[in-house]
């Protein structure tokens, strides 16, 4: 019995299944503007992430954010949560007296949500009479892909072109990166955060000073960028030899570096100067949690509630393992820049931050561990881990973002 000389889709059109083909389309793609590539990378990381919450929408009750007692638009969805806060704060302002519940404790109030996002979309609310819950998510959105164009620009000064570009799609299909899509502060904060950490790495210090103010008014992310400013400090006088450090420097970087404590300051004393309270911004963000403010210790509390007994050593060997990703071979590639910001930014959430199902969220300042992941080349691993991402981040909005009411927990 004679058998046919060529199988359908793989002998008739050997050439479909070339390697070199992709390696040209590779070459191709690596040879577009830097902007383009991020844009082209961002803006397919975009469908996905809008393909998931319409897919999930379709099982979504209405909520206390929907428009409608008995449907849900996926412009409601996507202003679910936190942004309905955001909105407040644009459409009410700040309460001047705070809140407090039957146990005479501070309630949430708006002062748990910083002011830049509702200002730059209240403002455009204002001017063009767009509803602030659609122009919400636009900004959002575009905020985040003037973002990708930054950390493209970024990562290519630490790797090659292909790495770089593998890096930003890590960023960008990272499961709770589903949250640029939404009317959340998070997009600004990565644009702000990744162009102050580009200007530092290019030693543009006082050119990063307002950035890093306008970034330390989006997100409670002053006090981390403080703690990476003090350690870059310290290792620019270490290593002066090895990187000279002159005088007109140094008085630059020191510049930057006090003024961005101060920066880091301004939320918390402008809920103190309203309201009269010292503690008015911190008793708020308590009040989001155990209603009392803790250091270092609620992780500890948390990992036990968690595991049991041997929850605080499994926490020291995640801090250790995360340490020693940033300092290994693999992290040095990041440069000494990004390595200090994401050791700062780790002990900011290790001292002050209360582990909750927002944790993964809380992670996306540390894009620059992206870098880590992508300096394996294999074809196979990227696209096994890029999947991995794509499938964490139908679990992200389809378990944290969804809403059961009356209640549930927070993505």
């Amino acid at each position: 019995m004679s058998r046919p000389s060529d199988l359908p889709g793989i002998t008739l059109a050997p050439e479909a299944f070339d390697s070199s083909r992709f390696s040209r389309l590779g070459a191709l793609f690596i040879a577009l503007p830097v902007w383009l590539q991020a844009v082209a990378v961002y803006f397919v990381s975009r469908v996905v992430s809008m393909s998931i919450f319409a897919a999930v929408l379709k099982r979504q009750d209405p909520a206390n954010w929907s428009s409608s007692p008995v449907t849900t638009t996926l412009n409601d969805f996507l202003n679910f949560w936190d942004s309905g806060w955001y909105a407040r704060v644009a459409e009410e302002g700040y309460p001047r007296v705070l809140p407090h519940d039957d146990t005479g404790a501070v309630a949430e109030n708006q002062w748990a949500f910083y002011p830049l996002h509702p200002s730059v979309v209240g403002t455009l609310s204002d001017l063009t009479g767009i509803s602030y819950n659609i122009i919400s998510p636009i900004v959002s959105t575009v905020a985040a892909g003037l973002a990708a164009i930054v950390i493209l620009h970024l990562f290519r000064r630490y790797v090659g072109p292909d790495q770089a570009l593998m890096g930003l799609a890590l960023v960008m299909f990272f499961p709770p990166a589903a949250i640029f899509s939404t009317g959340y502060a998070e997009s600004l904060t990565l644009l702000l955060q990744a162009t102050a950490l580009f200007l530092i790495v290019e030693r543009r210090y006082l050119m990063a000073l307002p950035v890093v103010v306008f970034m330390d008014l989006s997100r409670p992310i002053g006090v981390a960028f403080s703690f990476f400013m003090l350690f870059h400090l310290i290792d620019r006088f270490v290593r002066r030899r090895q990187d000279p450090y002159p005088t007109a420097e140094v008085v630059r970087s020191w510049t930057l570096g006090v003024l961005s404590c101060a920066a880091a300051l301004i939320h918390p004393i402008q809920a103190w100067w309203a309201t009269g309270s010292l503690t008015a911004y911190t008793d708020t963000e308590a009040a989001w949690h155990t209603g009392e403010t803790t250091f270092v210790v609620q992780w500890v509390a948390q990992s036990i509630n968690l595991i049991g007994p041997l929850g605080p050593v499994l926490l020291i060997i995640v801090v250790a393992g995360m340490i020693a990703l940033i300092f290994s071979p693999a992290g040095a590639r990041m440069g000494r820049t990004l390595q200090l910001f994401c050791l700062g930014y780790g002990a900011y959430l290790l001292i002050f931050f209360n582990p909750q199902t927002s944790t993964l969220r809380l992670l996306l300042p540390l894009f620059p561990v992206a870098l880590t992941l992508s300096l394996v080349r294999s074809r196979g691993y990227r696209a096994v881990i890029l999947v991995a991402f794509i499938l964490f981040q139908i679990i992200w909005v389809g378990y944290l973002w969804h809403f059961t009411p009356p209640a549930d927990l927070p993505p």
